[in-house]
């Protein structure tokens, strides 16, 4: 699969390799558009199916699982099938996947239409990834892979502004429609212009392992998700928690012994041994719930408690997103001349700084300040996540690189996921908990007390019986109590992101720097296919933010 083409192969005067570049970016920019575009999209979701913010962000969560679980399947897949043919079902599933939502009636209907949206939008970047290494020669893979990272930084850019127009003055299933033209197009491409690669029918599939995971961690965010209804201690939460807990701790099990054994498991978990590679994949996720957690908690702050409309609140994203982008290419260029820790823990202190400030949030700071905290965050966002990806493999042995990285891209995705069901869960818990504290100050002294009579009084003026005007008086209290009290709630949400970056810190400062370059005598020891995977691992390290 692996055997590159000719390079000067043409077609229509274009290079094929350059054909292919074309055609793979165009399709990996549809599935993370989709992604950004969704998210905008949250608030409008929740009042369009009349539920709570811990049931709609199952929209984004199974999305996500279903991503984290899937990709670890590509390269097995694509030796199977035929990376040009796997290519294409890929793009077919998640054009009919985004088709699926738009027409979805009820909200478990769109979860289950996000998770086959999932499952095959996967496949498309680590697809992407392979077809382009097998095209270009190890001197123009840079090039190619600085082209493939545009869609990659600019699609975040614009997803939220797009989505919020799109939800604001059209209607929701648009941001799903949206895909439809633009699959077609891909598909029509890759078609008529990929090749065909090598297949690979004697490859085994480690079934234990995908089961015991994809298992583990439905049952573990299924719990998660209920502890805000159910509460922490109920039987059903426990149960579901320690069932996917237990699943996890045999999946691991399974894992190290297939490793061990000589077979190949779905991860290579012995990766781990490496001491760089856990400590900056621990400090990853740290930045990953950070990430993750804005990207779920601020459209909600600024749609639902400010009130703005989702395309201005995609405005208002706008900057910071820019900003980040701007900073993940000074992080990358900078990491190379100062080291790694020199770096990100720079970039962890200005995030942590601006999440302070976030659980600091009221809901009356001008929307101008509130940006400048949103450029920030990004900007410390930024100065972590690639570095962090790329040190995460900078002592892995050539072998064992592509291992790692499909191991550091699954936890991404699993880590992403989790993020939202932990925050949701705790916002909506948190919530509770403040409105029945602010209602308990609430007494006939207090100034809401006050309020109360003042607003009845004004009330009854206006020819409404004394029972009603008590009644409308005491919703109209009982609202501003409940936007409260979700302020509280979030901020709560933005303190616990700061405390584990205080945690990815200290984490930080013992990732180890990169082992000393390879003398010449050495890198001729090499085989060429180490040479090779050791080039192809660190390049895809570096696009997985």
């Amino acid at each position: 699969m692996q055997v590159p083409a000719p390079a000067a192969r043409r077609e229509g005067g274009l290079p094929y390799k350059w054909i292919v570049a074309c055609v793979v970016i165009f399709g990996t920019f549809m599935s993370i558009l989709d992604s950004t575009i969704v998210n905008i999209a949250i608030p409008r979701l929740q009042s369009a199916f009349g539920t709570d913010l811990n049931s709609v962000q199952w929209v984004l969560t199974a999305y996500t699982l279903a991503q984290g679980v899937a990709t670890p399947l590509t390269a097995f897949l694509a030796d199977r099938v035929g990376i040009k043919r796997f290519y294409i079902m890929s793009l077919v599933g998640f054009t009919l996947g985004s088709a699926l939502c738009g027409i979805a009636w009820s909200l478990p209907v769109l979860i289950i239409f996000r998770i086959f949206q999932g499952v095959t939008g996967a496949f498309l970047t680590p697809l992407a990834i392979t077809l382009l290494y097998r095209e270009f020669p190890p001197q123009e893979r840079g090039t190619v892979m600085g082209a493939f990272g545009v869609p990659i930084l600019i699609a975040p850019a614009i997803g939220p502004t797009i989505g919020g127009y799109i939800v604001t003055y059209i209607n929701w299933q648009l941001i799903f429609y949206i895909n439809l033209p633009i699959g077609v197009v891909g598909l029509l491409m890759a078609f008529f212009f990929l090749r065909e690669g090598e297949i690979i029918r004697n490859k085994t599939f480690d079934i234990p392992g995908f089961l015991l995971s994809a298992i583990g961690l439905g049952l573990l965010l299924y719990g998660l998700s209920d502890a805000s209804t159910d509460g922490w201690l109920s039987g059903p939460v426990l149960g579901t928690l320690a069932g996917g807990a237990l699943l996890l701790i045999l999946f691991i099990y399974v894992e190290l012994s297939a490793a061990r054994q000589g077979r190949h498991p779905l991860l290579d978990l012995t990766v781990f041994t490496d001491r760089s590679f856990t400590t900056s994949s621990i400090a990853s996720l740290l930045v990953t719930f950070s990430l993750y957690g804005g990207l779920f908690l601020v459209p909600v702050y600024l749609e639902n408690l400010r009130g703005l409309s989702a395309f201005n609140a995609g405005l208002v994203l706008l900057p910071q997103a820019f900003a980040s982008m701007i900073t993940m290419l000074l992080g990358g260029r900078l990491v190379d001349k100062f080291g790694v820790r020199a770096i990100v823990i720079p970039g962890l202190v200005i995030m942590s700084i601006a999440l302070w400030l976030y659980s600091l949030l009221d809901l009356y700071i001008p929307i101008g300040q509130f940006q400048w905290l949103l450029i920030l965050r990004s900007c410390g966002i930024g100065l972590c996540m690639q570095p962090l990806m790329v040190s995460a493999l900078s002592n892995i042995e050539p072998r064992r690189l592509s291992q790692a990285s499909s191991v550091s891209t699954t936890l991404r995705f699993v880590g992403s996921s989790l993020t939202i069901a932990i925050l949701a869960t705790m916002v909506q818990s948190q919530n509770k908990i403040h409105y029945a504290h602010l209602a308990e100050r609430v007494t006939a002294t207090s100034p809401l007390g006050k309020l109360v009579v003042m607003l009845q009084g004004a009330l009854m003026g206006k020819g409404l019986s004394a029972t009603a005007a008590y009644a409308y008086a005491l919703k109209t209290i009982g609202g501003l109590l409940q936007r409260q009290s979700y302020m509280l709630a979030m901020q709560d949400g933005f303190r616990l992101s700061f405390y584990l970056g205080i945690i990815a810190i200290i984490a930080t400062l013992f990732v180890s720097g990169a082992k000393k370059k390879k003398t010449a005598q050495e890198e001729a020891s090499m085989s060429e296919e180490e040479r090779a995977e050791a080039e192809k691992a660190r390049e895809e390290a570096s696009l997985a933010v």
